[in-house]
């Protein structure tokens, strides 16, 4: 079956390694009865080995409708367990893909394009209730910053978003010459397991709208970002909140965010919250 010709509009470097392929799909841990959904599958080098596992049934999705037409007309696709779907999957619902399967039994997997990395990450973390695991492969900067740990230089928003919806491992690195075209930059294969219980008791969203707020000027103090967002969520705004005469065992004016985990970011949220209840 003839390949097809990767295209920069869709941000497709395609995986030729068959190594780092097996390697790849070894990492999801399928077992008898899962259900894989496959992001950006190309020319089928990862479909190919993930219609070869116990997956009881896969999905694989693609904006690009040549690699659909690719994968149905590949004999290793054909019994019904393979489905190949045209579609962006930023649009899409892990709960209407595989409707009523336990989540227990949902894998995500994917070469992800580099142009999108956050935004299919960030849509895996709103996922998380639906799915088991994820590995992804991903730009090695992106992947460092997804486990990066507090006070380094790659610790900031996705690292907190990472570890509020999963416990992350990066596996290993890709060279540039396993695809095709070889990027100018080194890959990584990071495993999401999804946390079957959010950390904190703040919804994810409202926590993360408060995180990139915080991070909004890393170089300087916390409470230089965050105006705007008091006064949003509030309605008052930083400099009064902080003047109020009530105990702040963190005090945006002297910490950046980087210098905090995710904990400590919570804790200082309550603490602004609590002050604008009494000042309301």
């Amino acid at each position: 079956m003839k390949a097809f010709a990767p295209k920069r509009r869709f941000s497709q470097n395609f995986l030729t390694d068959p190594r780092t392929a097996d390697a790849i799909v070894q990492a999801l841990e399928i077992h008898q009865g899962d259900h894989v959904l496959e992001i950006g599958p190309g020319t089928g080098m990862l479909t190919q080995r993930l219609a070869a596992s116990q997956a009881k049934r896969i999905v694989a999705v693609d904006v690009d409708p040549r690699a659909i037409q690719h994968i149905k007309a590949a004999q290793w696709a054909s019994g019904g367990r393979v489905e190949a779907v045209e579609s962006d999957i930023l649009r899409m619902s892990l709960d209407d893909v595989f409707p009523g399967v336990d989540p227990a039994q949902v894998k995500v997997i994917g070469n992800i394009p580099y142009a999108i990395t956050s935004d299919i990450l960030f849509w895996a973390f709103q996922a998380r209730r639906s799915m088991a695991c994820c590995v992804m492969m991903m730009q090695r900067e992106v992947a460092r910053r997804c486990v990066a740990s507090c006070g380094t230089k790659e610790y900031g928003i996705l690292a907190i978003a990472t570890w509020y919806a999963s416990k992350p491992s990066l596996l290993f690195h890709v060279k540039p010459g396993s695809f095709f075209p070889a990027p100018t930059v080194t890959s990584s294969v990071v495993r999401f397991a999804m946390r079957e219980a959010d950390p904190l008791p703040l919804a994810m969203n409202r926590y993360m709208d408060f995180v990139r707020a915080a991070f909004g000027q890393r170089r300087k103090v916390i409470s230089n970002g965050i105006d705007a967002y008091c006064r949003t969520t509030w309605g008052i705004g930083v400099k009064q909140l902080l003047a109020a005469d009530l105990p702040m065992p963190i005090d945006p004016r002297r910490r950046r965010a980087e210098e905090l985990t995710p904990e400590q970011i919570h804790e200082l949220w309550r603490t602004l919250e609590e002050r604008a209840e009494q000042l309301q």
